[in-house]
C-alpha cells in the first residue's frame, strides 16, 4: 500500500507551518515546501541571492513573491518518493 501525501496549503497567515510542526512533533513525516524545496533566487536566472537582497526594496512582499525560486530537482525528487 502507498504512503498518503498530503498538501497543506492556504494563504499567507493561516497557519499552514503551525499544522506541520503540529504533525511532525507527532512523528509526522513533514516537508517544508517553503524552507526545504524553494529558495530566494534571480528571478530570470534562477541564480541564489543571499538573504540580504531584498532589504532594500519598497515592496518586499512583491520582491519575495517575484523571488521565490521552487528546486525542480528537489520537488521531482519528493514526488518520486
Amino acid at each position: 500500500m502507498g504512503v498518503r501525501n498530503y498538501l497543506i496549503e492556504g494563504v499567507s497567515g493561516t497557519g499552514k507551518t503551525t499544522v506541520a510542526e503540529e504533525l511532525r512533533r507527532r512523528g509526522y513525516h513533514v516537508i517544508h515546501g517553503d524552507r526545504e524545496l524553494s529558495y530566494v533566487g534571480d528571478s530570470e536566472t534562477c541564480e541564489p541571492l543571499d538573504g540580504l537582497a531584498h532589504e532594500t526594496v519598497t515592496d518586499s512582499v512583491t520582491w519575495e513573491h517575484e523571488h521565490h525560486i521552487w528546486d525542480i530537482d528537489k520537488v521531482t525528487s519528493v514526488v518520486a518518493d
